[in-house]
């Protein structure tokens, strides 16, 4: 018992830096994408000055709390961002690592890490990459091949993509009677993705989740903000909030009838 606890922590602590290191790498990635840049070439460096940073100047969530946000080149402001993916990479992973089966492990962190990737995307640019969502769609495949071995949870992916379809039926009938876009083409994409992943009613729960995350955001920021805000971050959200901690809820909820 004691052993499985200490195997338990160690697991904790790396998939932990791994999430936050991960987190790291990914807002740099995204926020050069957004400039315009190549995302993977060259070396991190100061927004501000240009000065190429120190592997002691990247030590996730470490080196922005102790520069207190800011450059040590030249004193200016370091995104938050950065802090928010690295917290956000590392806290994920840590959640997953807890929470999932060891066996289905690898394929729930490459999962959260693409969650991540776009959600970036999309707070920055309002637009959820394609190339991300296949290799959501691509993750998938490998994994139920190799966890599955045949072909009997086809009918459980084709029953949770009901509620993506669903959606996108009444979606497309609501534009055409507003005449005004009410959800990003992503959005629905990247539902249709985790269907892949989730049953049908995980899925509900996910929306549902995502919905409500995201009305607290809009409603926080209040009128500080007029552009809308991105769904992608709140759907990864509620993503994660279901897998790990969703199972009980359901199982409660169903326990009603």
């Amino acid at each position: 018992m004691e052993e499985n606890k200490i195997v338990l922590a160690y697991l904790s602590v790396w998939l932990t830096l791994l999430g936050a290191v991960f987190g790291s790498f990914t807002a740099c990635a995204v926020s050069r994408w957004a400039a315009g840049e190549p995302p993977f070439r060259g070396r991190s460096r100061c927004v501000t000055c240009g000065h190429v940073l120190s592997a002691f100047d990247l030590i996730p969530v470490f080196s922005w709390v102790v520069r207190r946000g800011r450059c040590k080149y030249c004193g200016a402001g370091i995104p938050v961002d950065c802090l928010a993916a690295e917290l956000a990479g590392g806290l994920s992973f840590l959640i997953l690592g807890l929470t999932v089966p060891l066996r289905e492990l690898g394929q729930w962190l490459i999962w959260a890490g693409l969650l991540l990737a776009l959600s970036l995307a999309d707070w920055a640019r309002r637009l959820i990459p394609d190339r991300i969502l296949l290799t959501l769609v691509v993750n998938r495949i490998v994994w139920f091949v190799a966890l599955e071995g045949d072909f009997s949870g086809i009918f459980d992916i084709l029953l949770a993509c009901l509620v993506p379809a669903a959606l996108l039926a009444l979606i497309l009938l609501g534009e055409w009677l507003t005449a005004r876009e009410l959800m990003g083409g992503g959005d629905i994409k990247l539902l249709f993705a985790l269907a892949l992943y989730l049953s049908w009613a995980q899925l509900l729960l996910t929306l549902l989740a995502g919905c409500l995350l995201g009305l607290v955001f809009a409603a926080l920021l209040g009128k500080k903000r007029d552009a809308a805000v991105p769904f992608g971050p709140f759907l990864a959200l509620g993503g994660l909030f279901t897998v790990s901690l969703g199972a009980p809820l359901i199982r409660w909820y169903f326990g009603l009838f």
